[in-house]
């Protein structure tokens, strides 16, 4: 495969995951109308290991078993803390906040690897932080005040999630550069799935599905979200970091915006002018410390 041939590829697989990712906002907000979050963020738990799970079996032999933190270290931070993160916040703001905010994660990939993994900071990188978190205080104190019922405070678990979703690019580049994202997202899923799922059962998540029309439908939802913004995404996602590089992968967050807006306002959210502010802020801030990692 030529060079071009790869380059396309890459370019179609992040205008893919920013498509799915950016639809998953929307599906959060559904899913939430029949479950909790704590009921919501289980759900796309154990939907997702379901899935990978024949997969387990099969590449079983290929699996270093002997790295089983390390799994579990990705899969936590690639996936369950952040369904939890997303969901408890979207009780409370709007889905467009969410995922503008969800901007962010690129600008953390890059702040975690200059923290935790010997890459060298510069001038462009830092005023790029400041700009981006000035963006991100926007759409939290001003972009919140015409969402009616919402608590900007929440905005906070958003953060968390995209600090979360940057520590696990970070970790999946310098841990499992070499891994087939196949086994890695089958495995990082296992050991948290095996007791998310138990979980499940014991809170009465079936039976409550079985009882309310509501529940059923935000099982659909998330079973849609688990499904593609989880298991196909994450292996595409996991693909792309091992081609490319974590900034690269993570800047599909470039893209998500467009998407979170346009089924935002087509769900009667309201749209003001400082969450485009907000988010050219942010932008403008992934754009400096993308510029000084070059």
């Amino acid at each position: 495969m030529s060079k071009s041939q790869i380059e396309l590829k890459e370019w179609f697989i992040l205008l893919f995951l920013s498509l799915v990712w950016g639809s998953s906002f929307i599906l959060i907000k559904k899913s939430l109308v029949g479950f909790n979050f704590f009921e919501m963020g289980l759900m796309r738990t154990v939907i997702a290991f379901l899935t990978f799970l024949p997969f387990v079996f099969y590449f079983a032999k290929k699996i270093n078993w002997s790295r089983w933190k390390e799994y579990t270290l990705i899969g936590a931070t690639g996936s369950a803390m952040p369904a939890f993160l997303y969901a408890i916040a979207q009780t409370e703001i709007s889905s467009i906040a969410s995922g503008l905010l969800n901007s962010l994660t690129p600008m953390f990939t890059v702040i975690f690897g200059l923290l935790f993994f010997n890459i060298k900071s510069n001038w462009y990188q830092l005023l790029g932080v400041s700009v981006g978190l000035i963006g991100a205080i926007i759409i939290i104190l001003y972009g919140s005040e015409f969402d009616i019922g919402s608590n900007p405070n929440y905005a906070i678990f958003v953060v968390l999630g995209t600090m979360c979703y940057a520590m696990n690019a970070n970790f999946i580049k310098h841990l499992f550069q070499k891994e087939d994202p196949m086994v890695l997202g089958a495995v990082s899923f296992l050991f948290i799935g095996v007791p998310f799922f138990f979980i499940a059962i014991y809170v009465g998540i079936p039976a409550k599905v079985i009882s309310e029309p509501a529940a059923r439908w935000s099982l659909l939802y998330v079973s849609v979200l688990a499904v593609m913004s989880t298991v196909v995404s994450l292996i595409l996602y996991y693909q792309l970091i091992q081609r490319t590089t974590p900034l690269f992968a993570s800047s599909v967050t470039y893209l998500i915006p467009v998407v979170v807006l346009f089924w935002g306002v087509l769900d009667g959210e309201s749209l003001v002018v400082f969450h485009f502010v907000g988010l050219l802020l942010i932008i403008g801030g992934v754009y400096l410390v993308r510029r000084g990692s070059q």
